[in-house]
Order: structure tokens, then C-alpha cells, then sequence
């Protein structure tokens, strides 16, 4: 189990930096250890048990991590719950489960909460005894976390993941990488999304790897300089992060072996930039909250024509979207190891988990060479003039590329509004106006075929881990 794991790192790796604050305070690995006891001994003094529902609304950091290591080794379910919920979401995640307690760092964040809650400073206050009993493995074979998804349906909900799955599917993601002590991950993703912890933080501290932390609300310029001073050697971000650290200046990353990409569409303009102003060559990586990365390309190459090979103990198959498009197909995906599947909503789960296979939702096509491109989500693609389709992460690409856009949305029409134009929301690039920005788009929409419904605006909504807010934008502006 997860907790065993990390134990055994310890006892190889006791003085080495196991986790980096955004502040600069180093924690090594005997140390987070003993943090973790201080935080197991205080969950079993306010009488968490295996089993028992555990809620955390925190920010990245060493007590963080030490309370995530301290759940897995009382067999507890965490919950996390972004900092940045507001009360609506923060009261339906408290909702969906029987939660003992929330941890936190301010008690005039939590909206006045209707469960208990510890904050993290009192859990890790008293020194812990040398040795906590160890728990027979068994009592920890259950639901270890609940993991919501992003919401860019606008239906969240909560992705149960078993501590034995989690720690396999980790190992496996280890190995392909072939991480090593000598690794240093930096994140800017918070702790509460797969991106943050699965990602980075669980294989850093299963490798004996240092995890930096940065903060997620600095500027370009400071995580660039944070990447460089650090020494990171392994970094995922999306898409539009990477853009914006190429825009903010050049600056070579030599020690960054593995710059990876995933979480959303990458245009072919975003890994010139990035091999051009920062010297790298970004690797691509598909997955999702629900199973695990799926497909990955490590070859140390120029990438933009390039597509992926599914992960090993990971099988891949194309179902074919309709008879017109044989060589498109939505991705399904099987492992012996992967989430099992919603809490609390089987509807979702059977329609999500079938036969022994993870409909991703996602479509691809698989090349020649046997590699799949992913080019957006089934409900993505969008009719066109011509009759072939498009799909609107490819859409937004293109408007980017275009010098008068900053960034673009592109949100399809729902299945009831079928004909209907897409929306599409721009915002303009340093220095350019408005109505330049509108006929740029305008243009390139009939270039491609598509219908013309353009916004433009100073700036688009995201998620907590930087993908596009879709449902925001469509209530806003559409």
C-alpha cells in the first residue's frame, strides 16, 4: 500500500529533500515522515477510522502532502476540495459523502460548513510518539480518495480511486518515465486535481524525487525562473501555460529532460515556441481523472506532427464514429489498474465503464505508424461547409496562431440547438483592437466552414488547473 511505499523510500532516501515549499522551507524525507506520524496520530485522536470520510480544503505545501500520506496509512477516504470553491460547490462536495471532518488552514473560508472541521496547524501540533500501530493492509482495500473531475461538462463528479490501483497505475508511471532520485518534479497544479498529486507529487515521493512547489498564482516570469533555479527535470502543464512561459521571455531549461504536456489540445505553434524561446522539446501526454494517462510519446523529437503509443499494461481501441468517418473513433481505454468509477452514481459509471473498457468521451484517429493523435471531445466536433468536420480544440488553435488573437474559445453547439453556430470567444492579443480582432476571427471561421458567432473579450475564465471554463463562458456570453 501507498503508505509501505513511501516508507521504504524513507528508509533509503532519510536525508534527502522529499518536498520544496513555495516559500523555499525544505522538508527531507525522515522529515515528512515524522509529519506524517504527527498527522496520523492526530486523526486518531479525534477518532478517524479505516473507511471514515476525510475532507481537505488546503494549499500545496508540506502539510498537505503529510495529510494525503497520513489518510492512506489509516485507510480514511480523502475528499479534496480546491480552496478556490466557492460556497455552492464547497456545500455540494461536503454533500455527496458522509464527511467526519474538514481540514483547513482558515476558518473564515468554510462558508460556515455543515461538518466538523479541524484545522491543519491543531492536527499537526503535538510531536507523535516514535511508532503509530500499523494497520493490517486489509482495512485499507477500499475507496482511498474521491477525486472530482473539472466540471468541463458542467456535471461534476466524484472518482473513486482503491489505495492498490492508485499506487500500481503510479508505479507503472514510474517506470515509463524512468524517474530516478535524481529527478526534481515542480507543480503549480494544486494537490486537489490528478495533475497536481498523481502526476507529480505521488511519483516524486515514490522515486525519492524532490517535489517543489510553486505558486500557482505567480506570473510566467517567476515560474520560469523557479523551473530554472530549481534544476526542475520533470514539469507537466497545459498547453496554454506553456505558451505563456515562451511569451514571457527566452530563457533555456537544459535541466528539464521531460517537459510534458496534457489536459488539452497542443498545437503544432505551441511546441515550436516552446523549442524556440525556452530550448525544449515537450513530450505529449494524454489522460484523464478517471483511468490514468491512457497514450505518451517520450521521444526526445520535435513533436508537432507527432502522436502517441498507449502507456504499457494499458490496451487502446477506436470506435468508429459513424460509417462516413471510419478513421475517426472515440478512445477507449482498458488496464488492469484504474479508478472504479463514480461514487454514488452508477448511471455514470455503467455508461463511462463498459465491458472492461473507460469510454473516454475523447475521439482519435491512429496513424500509419500506429500512433493516435486526440482531437477533441465527441462533443467537439463541428459541422463545416465542406462536409469534413472540425473539431474545437483544433479551432482554437488556429485562431491562436493568428497574431491578432490572444486566446480562444470555442464552445459546439448542444444537441438541441443541431445547425446551430458555434460560440466564439476571443480575446486580443497586446495591442490589438477589438473590431481587428472580430473580422480576424470572422475570417478564419469562413476559411474553415463554419458558422459565425464571435465574442470578443478582455479575458477568458479557467478552471483551478488552467483548462478553459467552457459552461462559465457559455453562461456568460452565450
Amino acid at each position: 500500500m501507498l503508505h509501505e511505499a513511501f516508507q521504504e523510500v524513507v528508509r533509503t532516501h532519510p536525508d534527502g529533500v522529499a518536498v520544496q515549499a513555495v516559500d523555499g522551507e525544505e522538508l527531507t524525507y525522515a522529515q515528512l515522515s515524522d509529519l506524517v506520524d504527527r498527522a496520523a496520530v492526530g486523526l486518531l485522536g479525534v477518532g478517524v477510522q479505516p473507511g471514515h470520510h476525510v475532507a481537505t480544503r488546503l494549499h500545496n505545501g508540506p502539510a498537505y502532502v503529510a495529510t494525503i500520506l497520513a489518510l492512506a496509512r489509516l485507510g480514511a477516504v480523502h475528499l479534496p476540495i480546491s480552496v478556490q470553491s466557492d460556497r455552492d460547490r464547497l456545500r455540494w462536495s461536503l454533500a455527496q459523502v458522509p464527511v467526519r471532518f474538514l481540514i483547513h488552514e482558515k476558518h473564515d473560508d468554510l462558508f460556515e460548513t455543515p461538518v466538523d472541521t479541524l484545522a491543519v496547524n491543531t492536527l499537526l501540533a503535538e510531536p507523535a510518539p516514535r511508532t503509530v500501530e500499523a494497520l493490517p493492509v486489509e482495512s485499507r482495500a477500499g475507496v482511498f480518495r474521491l477525486l472530482e473531475t473539472t466540471g468541463s461538462t458542467g456535471v461534476p463528479k466524484l472518482v473513486a480511486w482503491r489505495q492498490e490501483d492508485l499506487l500500481a497505475d503510479r508505479r507503472q508511471w514510474l517506470s515509463y518515465l524512468q524517474v530516478t532520485a535524481e529527478d526534481v518534479f515542480l507543480t503549480m497544479h494544486p494537490l486537489d486535481v490528478a495533475h497536481g498529486v498523481d502526476v507529480h507529487m505521488f511519483p516524486a515521493l515514490l522515486a525519492g524525487a524532490r517535489l517543489v512547489f510553486s505558486d500557482p498564482a505567480a506570473p510566467p516570469d517567476r515560474l520560469l525562473s523557479a523551473l530554472a533555479e530549481s534544476g526542475t527535470t520533470i514539469f507537466s502543464a497545459l498547453p496554454r501555460h506553456y505558451q505563456l512561459l515562451a511569451d514571457s521571455g527566452a530563457t533555456a531549461l537544459p535541466s528539464l529532460r521531460l517537459p510534458l504536456c496534457g489536459g488539452a489540445y497542443l498545437s503544432p505553434e505551441v511546441i515550436t515556441q516552446a523549442r524556440r524561446h525556452l530550448g525544449i522539446r515537450i513530450r505529449r501526454i494524454y489522460g484523464s481523472t478517471e483511468f490514468g494517462i491512457v497514450l505518451g510519446n517520450m521521444d526526445d523529437v520535435a513533436q508537432e506532427s507527432r502522436g502517441m503509443y498507449p502507456l504499457p499494461a494499458v490496451e487502446v481501441a477506436l470506435e468508429p464514429l459513424s460509417a462516413q468517418t471510419p478513421a475517426l473513433g472515440e478512445i477507449l481505454a482498458r488496464s488492469p489498474h484504474t479508478s472504479i468509477g463514480y461514487e454514488g452514481n452508477p448511471v455514470e459509471t455503467a455508461r463511462a465503464f463498459r465491458d472492461g473498457w473507460y469510454r473516454t468521451g475523447d475521439v482519435g484517429e491512429q496513424t500509419e505508424s500506429g500512433e493516435y493523435r486526440v482531437l477533441g471531445r465527441v462533443a467537439d466536433v463541428l459541422a463545416t461547409t465542406s462536409g469534413r468536420p472540425i473539431f474545437a480544440p483544433q479551432l482554437e488553435g488556429a485562431l491562436e496562431a493568428d497574431a491578432a488573437v490572444r486566446e480562444a474559445a470555442v464552445v459546439p453547439p448542444s444537441a438541441a440547438d443541431d445547425g446551430a453556430a458555434p460560440l466564439v470567444v476571443v480575446t486580443p492579443a497586446d495591442g490589438a483592437r477589438a473590431a481587428d480582432v472580430a473580422t480576424a476571427a470572422r475570417r478564419l471561421l469562413r476559411e474553415h466552414g463554419v458558422a459565425d458567432r464571435v465574442r470578443v473579450v478582455d479575458e477568458l475564465p479557467h478552471t483551478p488547473v488552467g483548462k478553459l471554463d467552457k459552461p462559465t463562458i457559455l453562461r456568460r456570453w452565450g
